[in-house]
């Protein structure tokens, strides 16, 4: 993939998708830097990937996303389901869903964006809060 693809052509499903494994990557890396410890890493990566936290993210940085950005996650956001959540609620799973439209739109359109917004004092609080209660 390369910088600046056109994230247009993108379906809801392909933008998501992306986004889903680019954010575990992110996830399972943000967890490997604090621990060597299989099951601690694997709790926290649980955590951290879940539809819940996913949204608590969003809910963050709505405020601070572009217009092109907010366009993203309302077509993530509106796309309806195609199955019902187990763990979530419908609201939340769509706003996760938004979410990770985000950001398999910034790993095609603007790489660095996800780990300046991961960066924030709020993600860090968020995330941290998390993981230390695993």
């Amino acid at each position: 993939m390369n910088s600046g693809e056109n994230w247009k052509e993108w379906s809801n499903f392909g933008l998501a998708y992306l986004g889903d494994a680019v954010f575990e990557l992110w996830c399972r890396q943000y967890a490997l830097q604090r621990s060597q410890s299989a099951s601690q890493v694997h709790q926290w990566v649980i955590e951290l990937v879940r539809c819940q936290t996913q949204s608590k993210l969003a809910s963050l940085w709505y405020e601070l996303l572009s217009e092109e950005e907010l366009q993203v996650f309302q077509r993530g956001k509106n796309h309806k389901p195609q199955t019902r959540p187990k763990h979530a609620t419908v609201k939340e799973y769509r706003i996760a869903t938004g979410f990770e439209c985000v950001i398999g739109y910034w790993h095609l359109q603007q790489y660095d964006r996800l780990n300046e917004m991961m960066h924030l004092p709020e993600s860090r609080k968020l995330i941290e809060a998390h993981t230390s209660e695993i």
